[in-house]
């Protein structure tokens, strides 16, 4: 992934429409051929969760384009707003397939989705970040609305990487999972290099082998074990905390203390520690997937199951990340 505005001109914006366009069409493939994997499960099976974990990926990647949308956005006010309300459209959009049981055509709805998304992303780099019509001001970023883009794809990425299903045997699903949490950290590396401005040569060499691991580890952690153990939830937890402390070293290169990324460290893995459980038991009391799952009209789950969208959790958790991190990004 290449994001050096000095090096190439347009670079960074071709870097997040490519990842915009990749967004949209795995969300395709996730309509049309993962959705019906989570629907045709043998009624002999005794399910527990995780019924749902397609639309899991499916959420993961929506986000996933929301986020690098109001990155192509530079942050902007105005322009995240819209790209918000697009969001929920586009939910809105998924609904209605799912209730239609869309499982054919997955070709052109992922190059029809792609377009409408380089469409969005077009629209959103064109939008002025203050409102004003000056050049200078459309070029102008808010920082602290990218490290916080950054902060909640990177939890998002860590949340996805975790899904899972009631056999957990599924290719599909370390696939899906594997490819939507490598697009989320990479969306969290461009949206950290992006809040720090133009990408120098020598901060390049920092910005792309960043970009290079955050990709790789989702994929390397989901093959090395078939299922979501102990130590698979450790490793992604122990990636989720680097990952955010590459996005606070690559959001302000030039660190005013060497205790920055030390502190960091501790932070998310404070934040994630006390956060995560307490909204995971929320989001199962209150079973947040439910009703998800009766607009799209599929099956409800049984009174043991929990049918809760985990992937959200990022928002809350990187929303109060950001927060809290943007002292060390100044």
């Amino acid at each position: 992934m290449i994001a050096l505005n000095r090096l190439a001109p347009g670079a960074a914006q071709l870097s997040s429409l490519a990842l915009a366009a990749a967004s949209a069409a795995i969300w395709a493939v996730g309509v049309t051929v993962l959705q019906p994997l989570s629907e045709n499960i043998d009624p002999g099976l005794m399910v527990e969760d995780h019924r749902y974990w397609t639309r899991e990926l499916r959420f993961g990647a929506l986000m996933a384009l929301v986020l690098v949308l109001i990155v192509l956005a530079r942050g902007g006010r105005r322009a995240t707003g819209a790209v918000l309300a697009g969001g929920c459209a586009w939910l809105a959009a998924d609904v209605v397939l799912d209730r239609m049981d869309h499982v054919s055509g997955t070709a052109q709805l992922a190059i029809g989705a792609a377009a409408v998304a380089l469409l969005c992303g077009a629209a959103a780099s064109a939008t002025p970040v203050c409102g004003a019509a000056a050049s200078a001001a459309r070029a102008e970023p808010r920082p602290d609305a990218l490290l916080t883009v950054a902060t909640i794809a990177a939890v998002g990425s860590g949340l996805a990487t975790l899904t899972d299903s009631p056999t957990g045997t599924e290719p599909e699903l370390r696939a899906g999972s594997a490819v939507v949490g490598s697009l989320l950290a990479l969306v969290a590396v461009l949206a950290a290099a992006q809040a720090a401005g133009p990408v120098s040569r020598s901060r390049a060499r920092t910005v792309i082998p960043a970009g290079v691991l955050a990709a790789a580890v989702p994929l390397l952690l989901r093959y090395a074990s078939p299922r979501v153990s102990g130590g698979v939830f450790l490793a992604v937890f122990a990636f989720t905390v680097l990952l955010v402390v590459i996005v606070v070293a690559l959001a302000r290169p030039q660190p005013r203390s060497q205790w920055r990324c030390p502190a960091a460290a501790v932070i998310a893995t404070g934040a994630l520690t006390v956060m995560f459980p307490p909204l995971m038991i929320f989001s199962a009391l209150l079973q947040t997937g439910e009703p998800f799952t009766a607009l799209a009209g599929n099956p409800p789950v049984d009174e043991a199951e929990v049918d809760a969208l985990v992937v959200l959790l990022a928002v809350p958790i990187g929303l109060v990340l950001g927060s809290v991190l943007r002292g060390f990004t100044r």
